[in-house]
């Protein structure tokens, strides 16, 4: 990464944005649209942003990309960003070897770690980037993921009405591509949209990409609003949600790098893809059991719960719980579950 985008990528990340707390965020997200030539803006009520750039000929559909602008790290007075070298920790089915590279991580005042934040900074950061540098695209900043995809739930369907296709950077690591997100297909397994672009992301990444089933995140909201193929790619970081998470430079260019050639791949004509209703049973793969013939049968995959405002649905490895004011679903793995559960019986114990 070079000096000046390294620089820039510094000043972003050394701003706090917690969710719900992400005014900070929204204001220096816009202050740098203000400096970008061509590029126009709005906000909407809960604060997402949404930049477009340049002017379609005919028949010409935007790119559109995207990412969030809050973070899971608490707010602190001044987030310090610290240079250093470090190997890539195993995380998502990927491995890696004792190489280390140049990466960013957070540090308070104190010297203490905070959380670089790179989940999603550096998704902010690319779509920053992408705004200073390709002739027509728009991009979309949404509030509040981390806790149900509460901004892109609401995000404005007039500004998905001309787009070609929707690209998030928001998964950690190197290799990872999400192909199904809150059990909705954000694209042909089998389709052109694909089949051409993991030739893209092999030479670009330098490794193949991992298919992944992923919890939630912004691109399930937007696929559920359009009728065009949406995709989730890496961007760089590591031990995400933690305040020793880090980044890696050199994965968030070449993340920056795919956006590009993504963009002299498919252009500006439409890729179609249909929303289609989620199978719950997309999360995870459905246990069998054996019964006493030595035949194999389909577990339930789900057994569905309607208690006045609580839906939520079983899962063999979890549960998925509805979102009661805006209807995004949060994934809760087992261990997250006895979390919960010891939190409410301390916390409503008498």
């Amino acid at each position: 990464m070079n000096k000046d985008r390294k620089n820039r990528f510094k000043e972003l990340l050394s701003v706090p944005s917690k969710t719900y707390k992400e005014e900070m965020m929204v204001d220096y997200i816009c202050q740098q649209l203000d400096k970008i030539e061509g590029v126009s803006y709005y906000r909407d009520e809960m604060l997402n942003i949404y930049a477009t750039k340049g002017v379609l000929g005919e028949g010409e559909y935007y790119p559109m990309f995207m990412a969030h602008t809050d973070t899971v790290h608490e707010m602190v007075d001044e987030i310090v960003v610290v240079e250093t070298k470090r190997s890539k920790t195993n995380t998502f089915g990927m491995r890696f070897d004792n190489t280390e590279y140049d990466v960013l991580e957070g540090n308070t005042t104190d010297g203490l770690p905070t959380g670089i934040g790179g989940d999603d900074k550096c998704g902010v950061f690319i779509c920053l980037e992408l705004l200073r540098n390709l002739p027509k695209l728009k991009v979309g900043f949404f509030v509040s993921e981390e806790t149900g995809c509460h901004g892109s739930s609401k995000c404005d369907p007039h500004f998905l009405s001309d787009i070609a296709y929707a690209i998030q950077y928001d998964a950690p690591g190197d290799g990872l591509i999400t192909e199904i997100c809150s059990g909705i297909n954000l694209f042909d397994g089998d389709g052109d949209f694909i089949s051409r672009t993991l030739p893209l992301f092999e030479e670009v990444m330098g490794v193949k990409p991992l298919r992944q089933s992923h919890p939630y995140t912004d691109v399930s909201q937007i696929k559920k609003k359009t009728d065009v193929s949406c995709i989730n790619f890496s961007c760089g970081y590591y031990n995400m949600h933690t305040p020793k998470e880090y980044i890696v430079l050199d994965d968030v260019d070449k993340a920056y790098d795919l956006a590009l050639r993504m963009v002299d791949e498919f252009g500006y004509d439409k890729s179609v893809f249909k929303y289609e209703i989620p199978n719950y049973s997309n999360f995870f793969t459905t246990p069998t059991t054996q019964d006493d013939n030595d035949t194999f049968t389909d577990m339930d995959s789900s057994v569905i719960y309607d208690s006045v405002s609580i839906k939520m649905t079983e899962d063999f490895d979890g549960v998925i719980i509805e979102d009661k004011f805006y209807g995004t679903e949060v994934f809760l793995d087992e261990d997250e579950l006895e979390t919960l559960f010891e939190y409410l019986k301390l916390k409503y114990s008498y």
